[in-house]
């Protein structure tokens, strides 16, 4: 009630209207045990039935941080709020893995703050104090991934490398068919790069689900070194998009010239990943490596099939 109080108090000092939505959202952030963000707050405001615009939020948050009755904090990439009426001084623990954040009430640090301040004839507004680690649930999972066996430790991280290279493949390749679909004047030509670029899209999307799905089961690959062969290096020589876009991309460019520059970069993806398959020790990263050449491999026997189909028809015009 003496939180009310004081901001109704505050909306009557600067001449503010005094409307239902201000006061739920200062209820909410007031009674929060945690530090929660803009869309936080208005996702819990629409659980409790309320229809809260965020520019609303935004403005209530401007006139709560000028006041000082509470402060922002970036925290694991992300803008979060607290109050201060009555707030003792408190540490955050942050953990490094998940971002899971936990308060911590010090009466001591609290006692050390006033005593410094004091002897420095300094008058305190506020203070943060941020330690990164592990929590609880992550350390666990950490000892527990301390376990596991140096065999499934390999496989999964060959697959995680081999994962990492594939999507930065991916992305330049999904990058070459957009810059050339912005290049080329020609219908045709655009709408068939749009198409490829769909496609790449595609792909990507999969091969991100399948990096986060890896990730998520096994937390411990998030820190764990890479063991394959693999560099950003490898994807830039694979796909030169600028020496490509300045060499054969043209503002004349066709959907068949289109078709040939996809065959080419799917040609390119095979045999890399064929070769570099190959080459390999591991037998999870050889096999990973493998059925990414053969999806290109079906990419590729597709466009051939598009492309004859296409040349067929234009020749028998």
């Amino acid at each position: 009630m003496k939180q009310r109080k004081e901001f109704q108090k505050l909306l009557s000092d600067r001449k503010l209207k005094k409307t239902s939505q201000r006061a739920l959202i200062w209820d909410l952030l007031a009674k929060s045990k945690g530090h929660p963000s803009v869309e936080e707050l208005r996702a819990q405001l629409l659980a409790r039935g309320h229809r809260v615009g965020l520019a609303t939020i935004y403005r209530t948050i401007k006139i709560m941080l000028d006041s000082g009755l509470i402060r922002q904090s970036r925290i694991a990439g992300v803008t979060r709020y607290e109050p201060l009426v009555n707030q003792p001084n408190h540490l955050h623990f942050v953990c490094n893995v998940c971002s899971r954040t936990t308060e911590f009430p010090s009466p001591q640090i609290e006692a050390l703050i006033h005593q410094l301040t004091r002897e420095q004839d300094f008058e305190p507004r506020f203070s943060r104090y941020t330690i990164f680690g592990l929590c609880k649930t992550c350390a666990k999972k950490q000892e527990k991934a301390a376990g596991v066996n140096e065999k499934t430790r390999q496989e999964k991280t060959a697959a995680r490398d081999a994962l990492e290279l594939t999507l930065a493949i991916e992305r330049l390749g999904y990058s070459f068919y957009m810059s050339a679909s912005k290049k080329t004047q020609d219908d045709r030509g655009r709408i068939m790069f749009r198409r490829l670029a769909a496609e790449e899209s595609g792909h990507l999307q999969r091969l991100r689900e399948a990096y986060r799905a890896l990730l998520d089961e096994h937390a411990w690959l998030r820190r764990e070194p890479a063991r394959l062969p693999v560099s950003r290096k490898i994807a830039r020589d694979l796909f030169p998009q600028k020496t490509l876009l300045r060499l054969q991309v043209t503002d004349k460019t066709s959907d068949i010239e289109a078709l040939e520059m996809a065959m080419e970069l799917e040609r390119r993806s095979h045999q890399f990943f064929k070769d570099f398959a190959h080459r390999m020790d591991d037998s999870t990263g050889r096999k990973a490596f493998l059925e990414f050449a053969a999806d290109e491999k079906s990419h590729l026997e597709s466009l051939i099939t598009e492309y004859e189909n296409l040349t067929s028809d234009r020749r028998s015009v």
